[in-house]
């Protein structure tokens, strides 16, 4: 009898804009391949990355669980940080596990950044990936890729740099033993598009979707796109698809930061520093480099195009439940002016673009704004592959949701976490409903926004007295989720939060 059950295709882009950048009347910026998918399925208008920073949220998405049960609450590459974790706790579960006790075949290809040492195959997962962060472009399997192809060596022509002006106008191979190395550029990748990492990376989830459809066993692929993460060296002809002088000022360019705690400055300040007043400082430098980020994430969502084609060919799209997302957003050119993301909580780095889609299982052209993160993923998955969704995990189904929008119950808050990024130790909560958003910080200030009067966050309410009951209710939320979720390594915050409500009571 044949297996009935979807195969389940998992795309994670890496590091996306998705807040703030199409701005309708103004300047539209959308990615075809993304918007049909979303025709062809559901929706998730407001979703958030469930830590905006790569490998907790990542680790997430394997696990189900927040970054505070899991330990991995920094970049793998950040070592030293007290209690963070580097590798996955041994015997944690991954969603592999789960889907294998169901007779699935799992399989990952691209980015892992879950770890140093340990890949997926260590989890029982077979595929491709690389260590750390990765360098896609001088691992063997690219070097393969290309020389079959006659592609050569990654090469691009670097048109701005943050930190080495001096390399302005120069051809580089980008090669070197730290990928860091060409990170925070923009310019054009030389050659053809199928030499950028991303077509790389969905020809070899294309190879694997292949291969496992001819077998008849439900399969699940997990295929991890580095981009559109800066560097951003988009390849001819998307390079010049964006005209850098129609790209308006975003809106929060200038923002001095004025009532914004000081992390907010620590980010920018420490990313941009001197270099970004004394280089980067006119908005024409911000519009070249705006349009090579939007015309690497047109790349990416041609080059995922690509691999979906590859579902049609192989004759399974029809039942195959394809969940398309992002690992977290990029602040690049808003408040003040940022590139990257920081220890800090702005829609540009919390909001990630989310959809999904099974023609079999879902109906078609749907959204919905209720509030989801990309945590959420990971029980989506479990639910359609039949698995049990344990208990103690911290996802959720939206299988249901999906389906029935207008009728399914659904929490009016969403609570993610933040732990720190780069040298910030600095601990994060956020809580946001249908239209406030309130930050909690350990060892600095919080953030209240009313995202639908300010949905830049230009305005920070917090000691705002005509907004001290909203301040105290939101607060509130983020107590009750505290005490109620475990969240063993943020008592520090639950009790700084508890001390600012007693004494906003008192006033």
């Amino acid at each position: 009898m044949k297996d009935t059950r979807p195969n389940i295709l998992f795309i994670i882009a890496d590091h996306q804009i998705a807040h703030g950048h199409c701005r309708p009347g103004h300047f539209e910026f959308r990615q075809p391949v993304f918007e049909e998918f979303c025709r062809q399925g559901v929706r998730f208008d407001r979703a958030y990355s469930v830590s905006p920073v790569c490998t907790p949220a990542r680790a997430s998405m394997m696990t189900g669980m927040y970054p505070s049960s899991h330990g991995l609450r920094w970049n793998s590459e950040s070592k030293g940080v007290p209690g963070n974790r580097i590798e996955f706790a041994s015997g944690t579960q991954l969603y592999a596990h789960h889907l294998a006790r169901q007779g699935y075949r799992n399989a990952y290809v691209g980015k892992w950044h879950c770890g140093e040492e340990r890949l997926p195959a260590d989890y029982g997962i077979e595929g491709w990936s690389l260590a750390g962060y990765g360098a896609p472009y001088m691992s063997p399997a690219y070097v393969q890729y290309a020389k079959e192809r006659g592609l050569g060596k990654a090469t691009a022509r670097i048109e701005h740099y943050i930190y080495k002006p001096e390399w302005t106008g120069k051809t580089m191979e980008l090669h070197h033993p730290t990928f860091w190395h060409f990170m925070f550029g923009s310019g054009v990748l030389l050659g053809p598009p199928e030499g950028h990492e991303e077509f790389f990376v969905a020809e070899m989830a294309a190879q694997r979707v292949r291969e496992m459809s001819k077998r008849d066993q439900p399969w699940s692929l997990v295929a991890s796109f580095w981009g559109p993460h800066q560097p951003y060296y988009p390849t001819e002809p998307f390079a010049g698809m964006i005209d850098p002088r129609k790209i308006p000022e975003y809106p929060s360019f200038n923002d001095d930061l004025k009532g914004r705690p000081f992390r907010s400055i620590i980010h920018r300040d420490l990313m941009m520093g001197r270099v970004r007043q004394d280089c980067w400082q006119t908005w024409d430098v911000w519009q070249d480099v705006l349009a090579r980020c939007y015309e690497q994430t047109i790349q990416t969502d041609a080059a995922i195009g690509r691999l979906l084609g590859t579902l049609e060919e192989e004759g399974v799209a029809d039942n195959t439940l394809v969940i398309w997302l992002a690992d977290h957003g990029d602040t690049l050119a808003s408040h003040g002016g940022l590139f990257d993301k920081g220890s800090t909580f702005p829609e540009e780095a919390a909001r990630v673009p989310m959809a999904m889609r099974w023609p079999k299982g879902l109906p078609k052209n749907v959204s919905t704004s209720k509030l989801v993160s990309n945590m959420d993923a990971t029980a989506t998955i479990l639910d359609a592959a039949g698995a049990p969704v344990p208990a103690e995990m911290h996802s959720r189904s939206l299988l249901e949701l999906a389906r029935t929008p207008n009728s399914t119950p659904w929490p009016d808050q969403l609570v993610c976490q933040h732990h720190g990024h780069y040298t910030d130790d600095i601990m994060l909560r956020m809580v946001v409903t249908d239209r406030y958003k309130y930050v909690g910080a350990i060892f600095d200030g919080d953030e209240l926004y009313d995202l639908q009067e300010d949905p830049y966050e230009m305005n920070n309410l917090v000691h705002d007295p005509a907004h001290a009951e909203l301040a105290h209710q939101m607060r509130q939320r983020l107590i009750n989720h505290l005490e109620n979720s475990n969240d063993k390594v943020a008592f520090r915050l639950l009790h700084a939060l508890k001390h600012s409500s007693k004494h906003e009571l008192k006033r």
